[in-house]
């Protein structure tokens, strides 16, 4: 094999390496016990946990979009509540959205939990908000600097009749600094919606 040749494998591979490096994981996702026996979801009221409306009313209507087409009725929280009124004490979020009408409720938010998928599925009333780290959600819209930001993206969809988990899935992810950030969310909000269906959580 001559220099010319294993210069071009040598090159062949370190380019395979960074792409890799660049790309999103695959989705890790679960339908908990209180999923499994449940027939499948219909209605889902969605919340994406930012605080800048262009960010949260653009993901929400994107998983709402997506889920229309799987022949699912989604809403988009931000139609209805306030963030702060989808955060707090949770026995009274859920109650907010019983009596909207809501069935099952979809929270997406950055999350650095490592056990995001492992142990006992928690309910809607213990929900721990101090495990969201409030200052990645510039970085899940908004790259910036020479270093790329990797992301852990959580989400959880809960019944709201009794607050249990029916489904869970995290993703990492790598924004590079030049990403278009509507393409960066859109592709999001298609990730967990194919992870749900994969599932067999919605249709």
């Amino acid at each position: 094999m001559n220099k010319q040749t294993l210069a071009c494998l040598h090159f062949s591979c370190v380019a395979a390496l960074l792409l890799a490096a660049c790309s999103s994981t695959p989705m890790q996702s679960a339908r908990h016990p209180a999923g499994v026996a449940s027939a499948t979801v219909r209605n889902v009221t969605v919340v994406g946990m930012d605080e800048r409306a262009q960010v949260r009313d653009a993901f929400e209507n994107d998983v709402v979009a997506l889920l229309a087409s799987r022949g699912v009725q989604g809403t988009g929280s931000h139609a209805r509540f306030g963030l702060t009124e989808m955060k707090g004490d949770k026995e009274q979020v859920r109650q907010r959205l019983l009596a909207a009408g809501a069935e099952t409720v979809l929270y997406v938010q950055v999350t650095e939990r490592g056990d995001f998928l492992s142990g006992p599925p928690i309910s809607l009333g213990s929900m721990d908000e101090a495990a969201v780290d409030e200052s990645r959600y510039d970085a899940f819209v908004r790259p910036g600097g020479s270093v790329n930001t990797k992301l852990r993206l959580g989400a959880r969809l809960y019944r709201v009749s009794d607050g249990a988990v029916i489904w869970s899935g995290v993703r990492d992810e790598i924004m590079k600094e030049d990403d278009d950030p509507v393409v960066f969310v859109r592709k999001t909000a298609k990730a967990i919606v194919s992870a749900m269906a994969k599932d067999k959580v919605i249709p």
